[in-house]
């Protein structure tokens, strides 16, 4: 018998006889996971990153701690160097024109593919536009997310999904961390009276349903901070949007709709996951698995050139990271940045050196969730926007948590998952899009920037000092 059965049979016996005592003791009236089913969650969820995810994907795994090493050590020391660093841009022509998208297709970013974006701004408009296209769905779902939470927002949308995938072929990918810890952290709004707080929604959305459901693993805690959802392959969405109840009426947030060719491009970004994500783990990687048909169609009409833009460690891509340096560098009029975060110091580096050659550039950060890691990153926000003040940008504090992830450069534009941190840029898995249409572009500036610009409070260096800001920088610089 293999000596691995019998220590995987007692984890699993473990774990279940665990999760039979800690599923009887979320009170009702709880849109959060109580202290003990946290405990029995994080350690399982613990045990599958350690694990389980070593022992399916020893060689990715490897790799994949070997390339955070190198980042991390890379970021140690550019993160400490007393002056600014900023390298001219290697592009020509301004952030919009055809002479820029060309020059980012000659430094090795994807080529953009046609393809209309429409915005789908907080959840009240996100919400409604995956359900119609749940209804619409007739051959596949294909769903990433982040987080997938336990409160009565996702519960309903798990009961949604199951309800639809029993006529539909549908996928879920869901990161294990994101999914885990946000199970323990309360939204703000009460649960409704009798509700109780679902332990562990993948084992809930997998209990009478026929969806295939796998977990992504997460060695070395390097997360998948993707959401992105693909019906019939032929419409996506994609943004910052988790299911959650923060996200469906607590937070600022934006998803965007694509459809079109481009949507060719973002279906084999699922495929390629769910392949890893296999039972097997390295083991599926051996076979070649059938060559991808294009099923998005013709260009439809109102379609412009989009860039599809990934981080991927394993695969080396900084493609979020690389495309925004680039357009800033190269901005003469603008730069407007919405982020959660905006510790990064490359992209503080280039936004310093806009603010020197006289470009209008303005940043709005949030009022970010009172938690230990979101006091660090908050304070690390707040000296950021010192720096910036001083260097003679604009900085806003949103009144609330807004957790966009959109920036404007002269005509273009990115939006996405990837926030403007170390882990967003240069470690975890992001998706991104980025396009130059006149008419999108000043869709993205009214519809988002505009109204943000007027509801949030425009900050002085005064509101940005902290005697322990500089100190929590250089951790920051790691998270």
């Amino acid at each position: 018998m293999n000596p691995l059965i019998l220590p995987g049979r007692a984890i699993s016996l473990a774990l279940t006889l665990a999760l039979l005592i800690s599923s009887c003791t979320n009170r009702p009236d709880t849109q959060v996971n109580g202290p003990l089913v946290s405990t029995v969650q994080m350690s399982a969820m613990a045990g599958r990153a350690s694990l389980i995810a070593k022992v399916r994907n020893p060689v990715t795994s490897t790799r994949l701690g070997l390339a955070m090493l190198m980042q991390r050590a890379e970021e140690l020391v550019r993160g400490n160097i007393p002056f600014l660093v900023d390298p001219p841009p290697r592009t020509s022509g301004i952030p919009g024109s055809r002479e820029f998208a060309a020059s980012l297709t000659r430094l090795g970013l994807p080529a953009p593919t046609p393809g209309t974006v429409e915005l789908l701004v907080d959840g009240t408009e996100f919400f409604p536009a995956l359900e119609e296209e749940l209804r619409s769905a007739r051959e596949s779902i294909d769903l990433q997310f982040y987080i997938w939470d336990n409160d009565d927002i996702s519960v309903h949308y798990a009961d949604l999904v199951k309800r639809h995938g029993r006529s539909v072929p549908t996928r879920i990918l869901l990161d294990d961390i994101g999914s885990t810890v946000s199970a323990s952290l309360e939204p703000r709004t009460p649960a409704p009276a009798g509700f109780r707080a679902i332990p562990d929604m993948a084992r809930y959305l997998r209990r009478d349903s026929s969806l295939q459901l796998r977990r992504i693993l997460n060695p070395w805690a390097v997360l998948d901070h993707c959401k992105l959802l693909v019906f019939d392959g032929r419409t996506a969405l994609l943004g910052g949007i988790n299911i959650g109840r923060e996200y469906y009426s607590e937070w600022h947030d934006l998803m965007v709709r694509v459809r079109g060719p481009v949507v060719d491009q973002l279906q084999p970004e699922f495929d390629k996951k769910w392949r890893i994500a296999h039972p097997l783990g390295d083991l599926s990687l051996l076979w070649t698995p059938p060559g991808f048909s294009p099923r998005a169609g013709p260009p439809p009409p109102g379609s412009f050139p989009i860039r599809v833009l990934s981080t991927n460690l394993l695969e080396g891509r900084r493609e979020p990271l690389e495309a925004t340096l680039r357009a800033i560098r190269a901005s003469r009029s603008r730069v407007w940045i919405e982020n959660e975060y905006i510790t990064s110091d490359r992209i503080l580096d280039a936004l310093i050196s806009a603010c020197r050659r006289g470009i209008d550039v303005r940043v709005i950060i949030p009022v970010l969730p009172d938690d230990p890691i979101e006091k660090i990153m908050d304070l690390a926000n707040h000296q950021a926007a010192g720096v910036l003040l001083r260097a003679g940008a604009i900085v806003y504090r949103y009144p609330g948590m807004t957790h966009m992830k959109a920036t404007i450069c002269d005509g273009w534009a990115t939006v996405g998952a990837t926030n403007l941190d170390t882990h967003s840029l240069q470690i975890s898995y992001e998706l991104n899009i980025s396009y130059s249409d006149p008419n999108a572009v000043r869709e993205l500036a009214r519809r988002v920037f505009a109204k943000d610009f007027a509801a949030s409070k425009r900050l002085t260096i005064e509101d940005t000092r902290g005697w322990f800001n500089p100190f929590v920088e250089p951790l920051a610089d790691q998270l």
